[in-house]
């Protein structure tokens, strides 16, 4: 079962704009790679970009809703791209058949990371970048302030989504690293991405009560009064954030692996 089982609209309306800060590191970390498998694809961002660099790219994705908003924006977008529902560890493509391999913030969602890892990098060729992002173990500072409110709004807690130890990693750029080279992978990149995130307080909120992500899960848990106060609570903390335009402008961060077999 995906992550994002459910929640692909309330995804593509908030936290998807935020992933999309990364796709320009993840094209020039696999550039000039021509046979592109973008796993993970969620809402074809990443996959249309390296599409329209003249790429010839299989965007794969375990989320049913996720493909189809895949082949609409690809569509709509003009690019010519293969999209197919599937997931690492078993993804559906030839032992070294692949000569960029992206995974934009896949790692830190699968029940297995390790094993996540050596499916990329069974498919890339030799020499092959394989580039994957993940988010910090520390939260930035629009989920900070839904913790906050959460926690100020007397929210019921729920369930751990946490891997088990013997599963988990650092999330960190260093423990991205490590799981690569456990895999059998050279590094050649581990660096921290940086970039400003602007979305509409409304866009944001509504992924939030989508339900996507640990906000996500926690405020469909509570009571109709319960999220009401939480959401009244967390756009006051949003407001230093505010732009003159409106826009809601949160300073951000990602590790940044890059990695390819011997």
């Amino acid at each position: 079962m995906s992550s994002f089982d459910g929640v692909a609209d309330a995804y593509r309306r908030s936290f998807a704009t935020l992933c999309v800060g990364a796709v320009p590191a993840l094209l020039d970390a696999t550039a000039p790679g021509r046979d592109h498998l973008d796993v993970g694809c969620g809402t074809g961002e990443l996959a249309i970009a390296a599409a329209r660099e003249g790429r010839r790219v299989l965007a794969v994705d375990p989320d049913a809703d996720m493909v189809a908003l895949t082949r609409e924006a690809a569509a709509s977008a003009g690019a010519a791209l293969a999209v197919r529902q599937a997931g690492a560890p078993r993804l559906p493509v030839p032992d070294g058949s692949m000569e960029a391999v992206t995974a934009n913030f896949v790692v830190n969602h699968v029940p297995d990371p390790r094993a996540t890892v050596r499916d990329l990098a069974r498919v890339a060729a030799p020499s092959a970048p394989i580039a994957m992002t993940i988010w910090p173990a520390a939260p930035g500072p629009h989920l900070a302030a839904y913790g906050e409110a959460s926690r100020a709004a007397g929210a019921v807690p729920v369930p751990s989504a946490r891997l088990v130890p013997e599963l988990d990693f650092p999330r960190s750029t260093d423990g991205l690293a490590s799981i690569a080279r456990e895999a059998g992978l050279q590094v050649g990149r581990a660096e921290e991405l940086l970039w400003t995130w602007r979305v509409a307080a409304d866009e944001l909120m509504a992924g939030i009560a989508g339900g996507v992500g640990g906000a996500g899960r926690l405020h469909r848990a509570q009571t109709g009064a319960v999220r009401a106060e939480i959401e009244e609570r967390v756009r006051r903390l949003w407001a230093p954030y505010v732009e003159a335009d409106g826009t809601l402008a949160f300073p951000v961060s990602a590790a940044l692996v890059v990695a390819s077999r011997p």
